[in-house]
Formats: structure tokens, C-alpha cells, sequence
């Protein structure tokens, strides 16, 4: 049977951090970071967990500072590097744990955002990574009214909490995903100002900074996103400098692939992919 183990480590600034660990009843044959996205938390993760473990990977999580179970303003940063702060410290546990064996980062959404910059600021140890409806570009631009709410917002009142707008069935077709999504006392459905001008910051950064990607890569995102544009992913891809990259956009689905209708077949393609790289 798989072995599901968790705890918390500290962050740079002291707050608690969720770790995960879920590994094979073999030995593993290689070890994943799942890095989940924005108003997000690793038990949502349960689908793509199971099946990477299922075939033959450690999976890896945390939940970053104000999300889940971790510690800190909820949905709040008070400068956006501190959540690859937080990404740099999980990935050295990784690789305690890993040894001599290929270690992988799977970030969706933010969490995509996140790895992009991780790669961009030369992260070590990274045999390829999966970019998972990465958010690098907002589907629906924002009014220009809440922009400018937002900029004054970020030195008056940084960590106001705002609904975000996004709504379960944004996510995924599927009906019990989106009940669960409804009921999930944890998941954040608010933003604040200074996380609306840090993150769109880092957006701009990353898109400019993606030529230094040189590890192997594969992106891919759902054909009716709404949330985070499929033209941001594709355009990122598409300047990215690895020459070992691949991009697929699946038909239909929405902003969640990791928990869309049909997910099996995005599970084949991140563990095929994994695999064609060990």
C-alpha cells in the first residue's frame, strides 16, 4: 500500500508550512513537487497524487504561506518572491529525500507561476518540469475601475480581502469536483490588492524572463480556460529556451485539467512524459 505521510517546516519568516509526502509501495522511481495554485490547498490534489503514485512516483506537497493548512494572512503575500521563498525550501526537502534519484516540479495555475520563476532564477536539481494551466495571463481582463482599486487598495489597505469573482464551476465540468469545491472550508475564494499587483508583476516578469528556461518542460492547459488564459501559456512556451518542450491544450476542458472530466488521459500524458525523461 502507498504511504501518506505530513507535517509542517518553518518558512524564511518563521510561519508554519504543510509539508506532504505520498510514495509507492516500491521503491520510487522518481520524486515529484506538486505546487498547487492560488485560494488552493494540497488535498484538492488527491486525483493527479494517486495516480502518479500509482505509477511508481513519490509525490511531494506543501501548502505555501496563506493557503490550507499553513500559516500566514490568507491569500495574502507581502512581497510575491516570498512564495518561491516558501518553493525553494519544499524543493530542498525534496531532494534530501531523493537522493541520487531525478527530482520534478508539477505547478498548476499559481503554482505554475510560480515554478516559472523558479526555473527562470536558475532552481537546481530540476531533471523537467509541468506547468499546469499556468497563470501567466488573466483570461477576462480585469475593469479598469478594480485595477485602479487595486493599485490604491495595495498602499492603503494591502491586506483587504476581495471576492475574487471566480466561481466552483469555473474550474471543472465535473459535478462532485465542483459540490466539493463548494463545501471545501479551506479553499479561498478572495484576493487582496498587494497580491493583485504582486502577482500581475510576476506575470509580466516571467513572460519576459522565459528564454532562460532551459529545463526540460511540458505546458498544457484546458481549450476553454477562463481563468488563466491559454494565449499566456502558449505565448510563454513558445519563448521559452529549452529545446526539449511540449505544449497540448485539451479540448473542452476548463481551468482545473488535474480534476476535469476526462483527467485520465492528462494523467497519462504528465506520467508518460515523467517517465520519457528519467
Amino acid at each position: 500500500m502507498a504511504r501518506h505521510d505530513e507535517g509542517f517546516f518553518s518558512a524564511k519568516d518563521q510561519l508554519r508550512l504543510l509539508w506532504t509526502l505520498d510514495v509507492p509501495e516500491d521503491a520510487p522511481r522518481a520524486h515529484v513537487l506538486l505546487v498547487h495554485g492560488y485560494g488552493d490547498h494540497m488535498q484538492r490534489y488527491r486525483f493527479v497524487t494517486d495516480a502518479l503514485v500509482a505509477s511508481g512516483f513519490a509525490v511531494h506537497g506543501f501548502d505555501y504561506r496563506g493557503h490550507g493548512r499553513a500559516e500566514g494572512r490568507r491569500g495574502h503575500c507581502v512581497r510575491w518572491p516570498e512564495y518561491l521563498d516558501d518553493l525553494a525550501l519544499a524543493w530542498e526537502r525534496v531532494g534530501k529525500a531523493a537522493g541520487t534519484q531525478k527530482r520534478f516540479l508539477l505547478g498548476h495555475s499559481h503554482g505554475g507561476l510560480m515554478v516559472a520563476h523558479f526555473l527562470e532564477q536558475g532552481a537546481g536539481g530540476v531533471a523537467g518540469a509541468v506547468l499546469s494551466a499556468p497563470y501567466f495571463k488573466l483570461a477576462l481582463e480585469a475593469p479598469v475601475a478594480k485595477r485602479a482599486g487595486a493599485h490604491v487598495g495595495n498602499w492603503v489597505v494591502p491586506a483587504l480581502r476581495i471576492k475574487s469573482g471566480l466561481k466552483p464551476e469555473d474550474l471543472s465540468r465535473d459535478p462532485e469536483v465542483v459540490r466539493m469545491t463548494r463545501e471545501d472550508p479551506l479553499y479561498i475564494d478572495t484576493v487582496t490588492p498587494r497580491w493583485f499587483v504582486e502577482s500581475s508583476k510576476a506575470q509580466t516578469e516571467a513572460q519576459a524572463q522565459a528564454n532562460r528556461v532551459t529545463a526540460p518542460i511540458f505546458i498544457f492547459c484546458g481549450s476553454n480556460d477562463g481563468v488563466a488564459a491559454p494565449a499566456g501559456a502558449r505565448g510563454f512556451f513558445e519563448a521559452v529556451g529549452a529545446s526539449d518542450k511540449k505544449f497540448k491544450e485539451y479540448p473542452g476542458m476548463l481551468h482545473e485539467p488535474l480534476n476535469e472530466l476526462g483527467r485520465e488521459e492528462v494523467f497519462r500524458d504528465i506520467s508518460g512524459w515523467i517517465s520519457a525523461h528519467l
